[in-house]
């Protein structure tokens, strides 16, 4: 009895058919968790830029003695922290007539910006709340920090593109904490 023994020569073409097939099921079961993931760590990424430009306009105010600002920019998707005089008056007119696009004078203000930073791609601003109906201005909207440390009163609500996730940040004008909040 001369049984030949077969010696293992590979992988059948079953076998990698099965083995690529289930690769693909769990591919696809897989992206949408991660890109659902991705938008939500966008939109952690924006709300920690909002509450870290409020903590540096309120400690340079009072460290610098200097009114300071937060521009909040729906159209360019920017924050931008600069320093203004008291009121602003028209050094805030001059900003935000830059920020709209027309030209400035060779005497008119030229702004002294500290920090600009950039919300992510896929997060807008869908949303800016304070008490005084004059901080909105096309889209731009603003806070100001006194040297004294108190501000105004701000809540700003961000979204993903497809508005699918919502974060609230809120800030207390007179101790300078803030709350975020993820609807």
């Amino acid at each position: 009895m001369n049984a030949r023994r077969r010696e293992p020569g590979g992988f059948t073409l079953l076998e990698i058919i099965l083995v690529v097939a289930i690769s693909l099921i769990i591919a696809a079961l897989a992206v949408p968790l991660f890109s659902r993931s991705y938008q939500a760590a966008n939109l952690r990424a924006a709300s920690r830029t909002v509450v870290t430009a409020a903590k540096y306009a309120r400690n340079m105010a009072v460290l610098q003695q200097t009114q300071m600002t937060i521009f909040f920019n729906s159209h360019d998707n920017t924050v931008e922290i600069v320093a203004l005089e008291r009121g602003g008056g028209r050094q805030l007119d001059a900003f935000l007539d830059a920020r709209r696009g027309f030209e400035l004078g060779a005497s008119d203000f030229a702004p002294d910006v500290r920090r600009t930073q950039h919300l992510p791609d896929n997060v807008r601003i869908i949303h800016f709340d304070a008490p005084s109906a004059s901080q909105e201005s096309d889209g731009i909207y603003w806070v100001n920090y006194f040297p004294s440390g108190v501000s105004d009163s701000f809540a700003l609500r961000l979204s993903d593109v497809q508005r699918r996730r919502t974060v609230r940040v809120e800030v207390d004008h007179l101790a300078g904490t803030t709350r975020t909040t993820y609807e």
